[in-house]
């Protein structure tokens, strides 16, 4: 049984690491633990306090997805153990059932994805081990030679339930839910859009994908953002709204998330602030490791020292979070004596009203490509022509002097505005090509060819405003 233990580590080991490692690092920014006295003594009046505490124990070393799998897939196998020592204390040939001391694994790996706070697995492995004290203590007064019926005991029966066994362990993490397999995608979206890797985001996020998952949708439209090319691919990747850029009213952990990272990104500091605040609500412990990180980096950017100082602090007394606190504490004494940081309340986003405050971003940065973008294709996203033709009139001086180097999304509004508006061109130059495709697509409209122009245009504005 030794060798079949081993075994079964390095198999859920490989399974967990290789499969789910995106869900081991977000459940330990899901999670928190501390060693002040005042966090232990909570756990004292609440049910299952103590597998809670051991749980936020061990989540904080998920934070490195080896440790985390080795853990995980330890407490997959210790029922085995315990299952294999009861099997030998009680059979004469208990080699030949390995696949009963399995039936524990089975059970429990199919558990072990959504306990959040570990106290299912750390009560199913405590049941298992006392069942294996007990059973160990009462056959040492008599010892039972138990013999196993022959169907039972056949090799070829004990492989085969063996192998279907642990083949039903192994799809139970990995494949019966399928809210597990999109929250382990999620999770990796999340993971790099911490680490701002926006190549690789939009490497595994399609058009098709994003045009089918809101998820997927926002941190594709965030990392067109981050790159300077929104305005090249915006409704390729399913821009329908304004509201498509973050999440609207969410109580979603991983939205949560999502809207601190996005806010952050775009400098809306107080609504970044805002949505960590909330996220930290969400976690099992009333504050998460994920959330009090950002508020710490967040307060540092705006030079606050006592806030910053505080979740330095708080996150100091954690047991993996030294380098982390060390790589902090250096800018944290940069601005001991700085002035906050903190915008005119005239600019304090107002998240009920995302155009409003992107107006705003858009009045302090003129010349800043990434806000003056993001408003206008929110404005043709709501087919707001009106306020689209203000709006670039009022950024083309700065941005595309004499009315040249119009994005083709800008020329194809353009000009499709004129149809109401003709002189919604003057003061810009409009390619010929785009003159030419635009005459194309309004001949064959007219001709009652609709659909075929719709889909030779497809990727145009004209398309989607149809």
């Amino acid at each position: 049984m030794k060798k079949m233990s081993l075994a079964l580590f390095v198999i859920f080991w490989a399974v967990w690491f290789f499969f789910c490692r995106y869900y081991l690092v977000w459940l330990e920014g899901y999670s928190y633990f501390s060693t002040l006295p005042d966090y232990t003594s909570l756990f004292k009046s609440i049910p299952y306090g103590l597998s809670c505490y051991v749980g936020s124990f061990l989540h904080q070393f998920y934070i490195y997805p080896a440790a985390g799998a080795a853990i995980q897939a330890l407490f997959t196998v210790l029922p085995f153990m315990c299952a294999a020592v009861v099997l030998t204390r009680l059979f004469k040939e208990p080699n030949r059932l390995v696949w009963v001391a399995l039936i524990p694994v089975a059970y429990l790996s199919g558990r072990q994805f959504w306990d959040l706070n570990m106290v299912t697995t750390l009560r199913f492995v405590f049941w298992s081990a006392v069942i294996m004290v007990a059973v160990f203590g009462v056959t040492l007064i008599k010892r039972p030679q138990i013999s196993i019926p022959r169907f039972l005991g056949h090799k070829a029966v004990n492989i085969v339930l063996s192998l279907a066994m642990i083949a039903l362990s192994v799809y139970s993490i990995v494949g019966l839910d399928p809210a597990a397999r999109t929250h382990e995608e999620r999770a990796r979206l999340e993971y790099l859009g911490d680490r701002q890797e926006w190549d690789e985001i939009l490497e595994i996020v399609t058009p098709q994908e994003a045009r089918n998952d809101e998820f997927k949708k926002r941190y594709a439209l965030l990392a067109l953002i981050e790159k300077g090319c929104l305005v090249d691919y915006a409704f390729r990747y399913g821009l329908s709204s304004s509201e498509d850029f973050f999440f609207n009213e969410t109580i979603e952990p991983m939205s949560l998330n999502f809207n601190a990272m996005f806010y952050q990104r775009i400098g809306i500091q107080n609504a970044s602030i805002h949505q960590a605040y909330q996220l930290g609500v969400q976690s099992v412990s009333g504050m998460g490791f994920a959330s009090l990180r950002r508020l710490a980096d967040l307060y540092l950017s705006l030079k606050d020292y006592e806030m910053a100082r505080k979740y330095i602090d708080i996150l100091s007394h954690s047991t993996c979070h030294g380098k982390w606190v060390e790589s902090r504490m250096k800018h944290l004494e940069s601005i001991k004596d700085a002035e906050p940081a903190y915008a005119p309340e005239l600019y304090q986003a107002t998240i009920a009203n995302f155009t409003h405050t992107i107006s705003s971003l858009v009045d302090r940065n003129r010349e800043d490509h990434k806000y003056a973008d993001m408003f206008l294709c929110s404005l043709l996203a709501d087919e707001e022509g009106d306020k689209f033709l203000n709006m670039i009139r009022y950024v083309a001086s700065v941005q595309y002097p004499d009315g040249r180097n119009l994005p083709r999304l800008y020329e194809e509004a353009l000009i499709l505005i004129t149809m109401v508006d003709p002189q919604a061109v003057a003061g810009f130059v409009i390619s010929d090509d785009t003159v030419q495709r635009f005459s194309d697509y309004v001949n064959m409209m007219n001709a009652g060819r609709g659909t075929q122009a719709l889909r030779k245009h497809a990727d145009t504005y004209w398309a989607y405003s149809y």
